[in-house]
């Protein structure tokens, strides 16, 4: 799988405190849940990872979602953005 090395990974919180993260850009295919309550990943028809809907801050384990998907390379961008996130839309 591979991603473009120019995208912004981007994350924004949403009501609720869910926190919204932006991986790349693409049309979502398909979802896939971490618990019921956790988080959801939002994958495109060739199953890669385009965003990540944390549900539950105090039970998601980027490193462990990261390595199942295939995205560990991108842990750094996504924690950077986790990190600025602000209210968004």
């Amino acid at each position: 799988m591979k991603y473009d090395q120019t995208m912004t990974i981007s994350a924004y919180t949403a009501p609720g405190e869910i926190l919204m993260i932006t991986i790349a850009a693409g049309e979502i295919e398909q979802c896939e849940t971490i618990e019921p309550t956790v988080a959801v990943i939002d994958l495109d028809a060739d199953e890669r990872v385009l965003g990540i809907e944390v549900l539950d801050r105090s039970k998601f384990d980027l490193d462990a979602v990261a390595a199942e998907y295939g995205i560990e390379m991108l842990v750094p961008e996504i924690r950077a953005a986790i990190s600025t996130a602000k209210p968004g839309p």
